[in-house]
């Protein structure tokens, strides 16, 4: 007489199953939006994958998305459909592209537990276009080329700007951060990170003003430093009928003759002042 199948046999049994139910669909879509604006907008809110800008035509935006949806059964791939999905405005002033999960900023359970939609970007804008992009997990951020203020934040990855005239703000909480301008910056801008280095690529003739704060890294540096003075910030808030204050100082450096002033943050990073071309 045959011996019955093992526990082990059984649960291997359930684990094929549950791998064969999981859906997974993959598409690539493309939309040219026409724009009208001396200095158009572009803003791309994502979740999970990369997002990459580089500049194209003077009077249009042009995504190009690599979808990848993956839910663990059939059902949930067809709820997936509700719960998350992008969020596309668009007019002559620009285009907003956001990844809509509405259950979660609802504060409403999550129905679609396992469900996921990987979005990569890929977008050309006019030169003066003024980006704002950001994504969570697994994917990085690129931006190349811009003239205008650039926005870019991501959490668990990096963010690399090449190439830029201006800066208004790139962050990072998990990852690098590496900056290049193609000519000397003519605003500030503010360079963070939690955990990674930061690298900034400014041309040889180039001035600006920095206030650091690198908690745990070193600053190196192909320029020469000059030691600036700054203000203490200073923050108060009300607490027991009193008021509490809480005072930041960071070091100040002046490279060349200076010039805008760049905030830059890191807790765990150093940072590579780098002499371009």
């Amino acid at each position: 007489m045959k011996a019955p199948p093992g526990i082990g046999f059984l649960a291997l049994l359930a684990l094929c199953h549950g791998a064969t139910a999981a859906v997974t669909e993959q598409k690539t879509w493309s939309d040219a939006y026409p724009v009208t604006a001396a200095a158009p907008r572009l803003l791309i809110d994502n979740i999970w994958g990369n997002v990459r800008v580089r500049t194209g035509a003077a009077r249009e935006i042009v995504v190009t998305v690599d979808e990848k949806r993956s839910a663990p059964t059939q059902d949930l791939f067809e709820l997936s459909k509700e719960t998350i999905y992008l969020n596309v405005q668009a007019d002559d002033a620009g285009v907003s592209i956001v990844v809509g999960r509405p259950e979660l900023t609802a504060g409403r359970r999550d129905r679609c537990r396992g469900c996921r939609v990987d979005y990569q970007f890929e977008v050309l804008v006019p030169a003066g276009a003024q980006v704002d992009v950001s994504t969570v997990t697994d994917g990085g951020i690129e931006v190349a080329g811009t003239s205008g203020p650039l926005r870019a934040n991501n959490v668990n990855g990096p963010v690399v700007a090449k190439n830029l005239q201006d800066c208004a703000q790139l962050e990072s909480i998990n990852g690098a951060v590496d900056v290049s301008f193609a000519r000397a910056p003519s605003r500030d801008c503010s360079i963070k990170t939690i955990n990674g280095d930061i690298t900034l690529t400014v041309p040889g003739g180039a001035g600006l003003d920095a206030a650091l704060s690198m908690m745990q890294g070193d600053v190196v540096s192909e320029f020469d430093l000059e030691p600036l003075a700054l203000r203490p910030k200073l923050e108060q808030k009300s607490e027991n009928g009193g008021f509490v204050y809480r005072v930041e100082q960071a070091a100040g450096v002046r490279l060349g003759a200076g010039g805008p002033t760049f905030s830059i943050e890191s807790l765990n990073g150093d940072l590579r002042i780098r002499k371009g071309k």
